[in-house]
């Protein structure tokens, strides 16, 4: 009988302390202590057949700015462009801590700049901008490096074309540009007919992590994951590996060489990022922010987000663009005006003057939205979001895939239409695939210079074709981030 009575209390106890954390917080589903909403989770990711359907679901349900309780954490989710800007860039200094999932700080040790906060985490920050500005990223000499790309990429397919026409997978077309472009900022390498199979094979690593990478990896504990989901953890943590050791391949062969004499780097011509990082070594020693370990990490991190979301771009782009090939011509003759009938490539400079063309990739983006979940911020105190009381401790997230598919934004948002931000041209700034305040991406100047370079210039070289189906489905829509539909089409030389 006492036993039973102390349960009972134990239990009573427990529902009242939940009660009072959930009155602290934006509107949710029902929560039950310990486990919070995972069963209601569970359910309507297979009811609704994704992550971003029921985010939005929730949205719908419970307001832009809601609660879903991950366990005993809970997770306040902003769905809402005005409120996203107020928290994260008008609060930005609070907010610059981001929740790391366990099985992410397994992987990076504590180093990098995906997976750390405070000082080592601004170090790296700090120096990353630094070094690529040095490097020209955004200017001139940096369009120059991904025009040489691009070029090389389509003489391959020139090469191979038959009767003007070449078919391809786009994502080995798009994976290697990118990659090229941006392992050459890091390394100083391109990828070319010696290592591009070695690249190809790295890459399906990569994109074989992320698929399998889930919601739950997100927030379960590492001891559970490899108690109960050995293989799956050893699958991720072996894909991690393969990576670094292929991105990190270059840092330790060059530091090997600068410490025997054969290689030294000239301060006035820094190469690559990977000198810069080694000569910042050279001249202050290594310590705990600047070492080979955490290089290795840096150009891990940079390398797979600067590939992973141009690339998924890229092609989520073309398979709306061959779907409506009405906008396809319609950017296409833009573009050929600007640049008087192809007399020259299409510049970064002349942004201002292709309004149609921006509005092409802005609708691209907000329909490619690559993060199913975005990464979590802790909040550190007391504070109102949208008009709801956020306890300190919650977990916080501008869920962007939620926000650009927000009826109340984008008006008929299941449709493919860049005519809404000519229209409304304040629309255009509410697309936000970099998130925004002190964590968004370090690369968005790069990708943003690759998308407008790249869209524009081959559909000033080419026509294209679809070669086989169409789809815009995400083809792992339990997946933190979006994999794009494998899409194979054909290059028709203008």
């Amino acid at each position: 009988m006492f036993l039973i009575l102390l349960v009972s209390v134990f239990l009573a106890w427990l529902v009242v302390r939940q009660y009072q954390k959930v009155s602290r917080l934006p509107p949710g589903p029902v929560s039950l202590p310990l486990i919070g909403n995972v069963p209601q989770i569970v359910y309507y990711l297979w009811s609704t057949g994704g992550i971003v359907s029921t985010l939005d679901l929730f949205r719908k349900r419970y307001g832009n700015v809601f609660t879903l309780w991950l366990g005993p954490l809970p997770h306040v989710s902003i769905a809402d462009y005005e409120t996203a800007l107020e928290v994260f860039v008008k609060n930005a200094n609070k907010y610059a801590d981001k929740f790391h999932a366990p099985l992410f700080e397994a992987i990076r040790n504590d180093k990098g700049v995906a997976g750390t906060n405070g000082h080592h985490w601004q170090e790296m920050k700090r120096f990353a901008l630094q070094t690529f500005r040095n490097m020209g990223v955004g200017k001139d000499v940096m369009e120059l490096k991904i025009i040489e790309e691009l070029d090389a990429r389509c003489a391959d397919i020139d090469k191979a074309a038959v009767n003007g026409v070449t078919t391809i997978q786009a994502s080995d077309f798009f994976d290697l540009t990118v990659g090229s472009i941006i392992n050459n900022i890091l390394v100083g390498k391109r990828f070319d007919e010696e290592n591009k199979e070695e690249f190809l094979k790295v890459k399906h690593s990569v994109d074989s992590a992320i698929e399998i990478v889930s919601l739950f990896d997100m927030i379960l504990p590492v001891w559970v994951l490899k108690t109960f989901f050995k293989v799956h953890y050893d699958t991720v943590i072996n894909f991690n590996e393969q990576t670094r050791d292929f991105v990190g391949k270059e840092a330790d062969i060059r530091d090997i060489q600068i410490k025997s004499g054969e290689y030294s780097i000239d301060e006035n011509n820094i190469k690559d990022y990977t000198d810069a990082f080694l000569l910042k070594i050279q001249k202050d020693g290594e310590d705990k922010d600047f070492n080979i370990e955490t290089l290795k990490t840096m150009i891990v991190d940079l390398w797979t987000t600067g590939q992973e979301t141009t690339t998924t771009t890229l092609i989520s782009g073309f398979n709306q663009l061959l779907l409506h090939p009405e906008v396809m011509d319609k950017a296409r003759v833009e573009i050929m005006e600007i640049t008087e009938n192809r007399s020259r490539n299409l510049s970064l400079s002349d942004r201002p003057k292709t309004p149609y063309l921006n509005a092409m990739i802005g609708e691209i983006q907000r329909h490619a939205s690559i993060l199913n979940i975005n990464f979590w911020r802790i909040n550190h105190e007391p504070t109102y979001m949208g008009g709801h009381m956020v306890d300190s401790g919650a977990l916080v997230a501008a869920q962007l895939s939620a926000l650009h598919i927000n009826e109340t934004v984008f008006e008929n948002p299941e449709k493919f239409d860049p005519e809404r931000y000519i229209r409304d041209e304040s629309l255009l700034q509410k697309v936000i695939p970099f998130g925004v305040g002190k964590r968004a991406c370090l690369g968005e100047s790069l990708a943003r210079s690759e998308l407008y370079l790249i869209f524009g210039n081959l559909l000033l070289r080419y026509n294209f074709k679809p070669h086989g189906k169409l789809s815009t489905a995400d083809i792992f829509p339990y997946s933190f981030a979006k994999r794009p539909f494998k899409l194979e089409m054909q290059f028709v030389k203008i």
